[in-house]
């Protein structure tokens, strides 16, 4: 049984400038690149804040997936997603927001579709990171 709540501790440091590429990690696991995109005038060749959050989004509603797949013994080859995140201008302030995310999840070799779509859809409900943003979501679910 799980206790709540749960906490998750990350790190991350930089030494100064915007062309500064930087690590960050999580417990034991090797660091991560970090950058500045160059869609802000960076250098890429890290993840950046924005990649950080649709992984979240993604990766989120595939680990709700598989847990909650494997609870309900339904049987598939794969999954797999890709997320698509928008950035605009907030429309009543001069500030930048993460207007909508579209995500696309694909679960193959499923050998009982009915009910795979049905955990699919209760991941999508259930995943703790999509349903603690704000920006707008599409979902694309396919199973097969």
């Amino acid at each position: 049984m799980l206790k709540f709540p749960i906490n998750f501790e990350v790190q991350s440091s930089s030494a100064s400038g915007i062309q500064t590429t930087w690590n960050s990690t999580t417990d034991s696991l090797e660091p991560i690149p970090c950058s500045i995109p160059p869609e802000f005038t960076g250098p890429g060749g890290g993840y950046s804040p924005e990649d950080f959050f649709a992984l979240s989004v993604l990766t989120c509603m595939i680990a709700t997936f598989k847990v909650y797949a494997e609870r309900s013994q339904v049987e598939y080859a794969e999954i797999k997603g890709k997320a698509n995140l928008t950035i605009d201008k907030h429309p009543s302030e001069n500030t930048l927001s993460l207007t909508h995310i579209e995500i696309t999840l694909d679960v193959t070799g499923a050998k009982d579709v009915e009910k795979a779509k049905k955990v699919l859809d209760q991941s999508i409900k259930d995943c703790a990171v999509s349903n603690s943003i704000k920006s707008g979501k599409t979902f694309h679910l396919n199973v097969s």
